[in-house]
């Protein structure tokens, strides 16, 4: 890897400095015959040299990323702030391309097919664009330890070591760069505060999912015109079990269990009967939406301010703004119903297309983007004075109806860079620090399963998952009847080979890291 001009010149400027000294001292302090032509080494400034340094030939990149919603008609408006900006630090440019989230797998899979053109993407391990799958058709570029202290090393200083290990893939290299934020997992309800007061709610009563049925049941009795539960394509997943680990992704173990065994995703299908009983209870006696399994986001569904329970996977200090704008500006309050685990920080990352002509700038873009604050805050809640006012240095006001509202912190950079919004504790960014480092790590942490010899049996899986989950999840079919089918078909799709070659793998691991005796 080549270095960068600076880098170069600072380092010729120090030789022809040493030589300069050296013959200095070869004369005994003499001067040097010719004192009309002086030694160009001893008598250039540094700036002087500097001034002469090339300039970076200029680069336009492209960045596609998912939003819950459309940012808004002054998205190009706010792209060309950021470029004016990124024309001063690294002279690139870039094109800003969001899309929403039932957009974004598709879009990125034939942008990749195509060989289409663009340099930066949002990935996540085990989520929207996983990291895994991608890497092993060759997507990605592997972003190396000198390119990292080459083009990003301040990004990288802001990362704790111990972090680190969590963004290898299977063969032990680097795909991705995290987007620093809350790496622990903790599920929780996402309830409208509102109804909480008006019927005296003890959130403390609320450990799990079942807990929340006899207020589901007031709601429905008392408000025709608000849905109990929410629930969509994308928000399925209101069972916990605290005695176990890992809920299958990428496996599951009992927590009291020292061997680590690894439990089945079928085994895990049975131990679910009882809760999709309960789901399809729920949903006839209309708790939940009865478009559930059709709806893709939960937010579409949100925004209309009448759902009054929902589901967060991740929810983290200060989540709740985020929250309050996707429920139509109602105030929610986080109830949570399973322990929290660190999740990692390959949770968020950016990732740099293979393809990409400019790897070292868009490198250089990870790099502002984690580190400077006003690049960052920029992206992500637009111009100072037209899309949000500042209360103080660390706190805004977003202008309603501005015309930018990407509402989407956790995509751009280090969320820790972030201004606060109305209603986050001043201490939202300290909070989560202390959450990433308390929470539980699974001894499944960086963990990731090889795909290569079950490939057909995981788009077999897929395909069976797609047409069953969401509809046992959301109560919206018969349990008796279609769990049953739902087994034979992942049977019959191979889900046993995957069980086998993943629990191979998942003993070799155990082994390599001394997790078992």
């Amino acid at each position: 890897m080549k270095k960068t001009k600076t880098a170069l010149l600072i380092k010729c400027f120090a030789l022809m400095l040493c030589l300069a000294m050296i013959a200095a001292c070869s004369n005994n302090g003499n001067t040097p015959a010719n004192t009309n032509e002086p030694s160009n080494a001893a008598e250039k400034s540094p700036e002087a040299a500097a001034s002469e340094e090339p300039a970076l030939p200029e680069a336009k990149l492209t960045f596609i990323y998912p939003v819950s919603a459309n940012p808004g008609p002054d998205q190009k408006l706010v792209n060309d702030e950021i470029n004016k900006y990124l024309k001063e630090k690294i002279n690139a440019t870039v094109d800003l391309k969001p899309l929403t989230f039932d957009e974004y797998e598709p879009k990125l899979n034939a942008m990749l097919a195509a060989g289409e053109d663009f340099d930066l993407a949002w990935s996540s391990k085990g989520w929207l664009g996983n990291y895994q799958p991608y890497i092993d058709r060759g997507a990605y570029l592997e972003i190396t330890d000198e390119m990292i202290n080459e083009f990003a090393p301040e990004a990288r200083a802001n990362i704790p070591d111990k972090f680190w290990p969590d963004m290898l893939a299977v063969d032990g290299k680097v795909y991705g760069f995290p987007i620093y934020q809350v790496a622990a997992k903790s599920k929780s309800l996402a309830i409208q505060k509102r109804f909480i007061e008006k019927y005296n709610l003890d959130v403390s009563t609320i450990q799990t999912y079942k807990d929340i049925e006899p207020f589901l049941k007031t709601l429905k009795e008392s408000e025709p015109d608000i849905i109990p539960l929410g629930l969509a394509q994308n928000s399925w997943g209101l069972f916990t079990d605290r005695t176990k680990v890992g809920e299958g992704l990428p496996l599951s173990y009992a927590k009291d269990d020292a061997s680590l065994k690894y439990i089945s995703n079928l085994q895990i299908l049975d131990e679910k009967k009882a809760y999709y009983d309960d789901m399809r209870r729920w949903y006839q006696a209309g708790y939940i939406n009865e478009d559930a399994p059709i709806i893709q986001n939960i937010n579409d569904l949100k925004s209309k301010g009448n759902v009054a329970v929902t589901l967060e996977f991740t929810s983290k200090p200060g989540g709740e703004i985020g929250e309050m704008a996707v429920n139509g500006g109602n105030e929610v309050v986080y109830v949570p119903i399973s322990d929290s685990y660190f999740t990692g920080i390959a949770g968020a990352m950016h990732v740099i297309n293979k393809g990409s002509k400019n790897a070292e700038r868009t490198l250089m873009l990870i790099n502002l983007l984690n580190t400077d604050s006003y690049l960052y805050n920029l992206i992500c809640n637009g111009i100072e004075g037209k899309h949000y006012n500042k209360v103080d240095d660390k706190n805004i006001e977003p202008i309603k109806d501005s015309g930018y509202a990407p509402n989407g912190d956790w995509v751009f950079g280090n969320q820790f860079n972030a201004f606060l919004k109305p209603g986050q504790a001043a201490d939202t960014w300290e909070r989560t620090i202390a959450l990433n480092e308390s929470a539980i790590v699974p001894a499944t942490s960086g963990f990731g399963v090889n795909e290569e010899t079950i490939k057909a049996e995981i788009a077999n899986i897929t395909a069976v998952n797609n047409e069953y989950q969401v509809a046992l999840e959301s109560g919206s079919v018969d349990p008796a009847k279609e769990l049953p089918k739902y087994k034979e078909k992942m049977i019959a799709s191979g889900q046993e080979k995957i069980q086998t070659e993943t629990e191979a793998q998942w003993e070799k691991f155990k082994q390599e890291k001394g997790l078992v005796k």
